[in-house]
């Protein structure tokens, strides 16, 4: 017979909570979205900062942050930003399918070209990754050529030296 499992209850009011939520404590500051239940909250968790798009609940008079919704970093929130005209635009021509065919081709191309370069950038930087390790064995063979030209004088059998011993 398997072990029973106790499941912990989750505190939403702890500090030291690990389940994500945040706690009253941290600093952050919370948006409505003009819907009662979709909120944006930016906040602090493990030392990043985030934003949250979430879905929140009501439970005994609190509202409290649901599983449905997603957690930015700020990189990641500054990518979606920086999308918004195109996400824009992909709305207001959805509805359009040969435009919106068109504008599809078009960022998807955008986005080959985008790979493209990075696949050059990444080609460059394995390139003088290499170009630095081979200067290095080069160097390295350099050394081992010196090392071979030097005759050296075998002192280890000299009758000269005397030994003391210390105790």
């Amino acid at each position: 017979m398997p072990p029973k499992r106790f499941f912990k209850k989750r505190n939403y009011d702890d500090a030291n909570s690990s389940s994500g939520v945040p706690s009253t404590d941290q600093p952050q500051i919370q948006f409505d979205l003009g819907m009662e239940k979709k909120k944006v909250t930016v906040r602090k968790f493990k030392n990043m900062k985030l934003v949250d798009i979430r879905e929140y609940y009501q439970k005994d008079g609190k509202w409290l942050p649901g599983s449905k919704g997603v957690s930015l970093t700020e990189e990641q929130w500054n990518a979606l930003v920086g999308k918004t005209t195109d996400i824009s635009e992909a709305l207001y021509k959805i509805d359009d399918r040969e435009e919106f065919s068109l504008m599809k081709a078009a960022l998807d191309s955008k986005v080959a070209k985008e790979n493209e370069e990075k696949e050059k950038q990444s080609a460059i930087a394995e390139a003088a990754k290499s170009v630095t390790n081979s200067d290095k064995k080069k160097d390295d063979e350099d050394d081992e050529e010196d090392i071979d030209d030097i005759e050296f004088e075998d002192v280890s059998e000299s009758t000269d030296t005397k030994r003391v011993k210390t105790e």
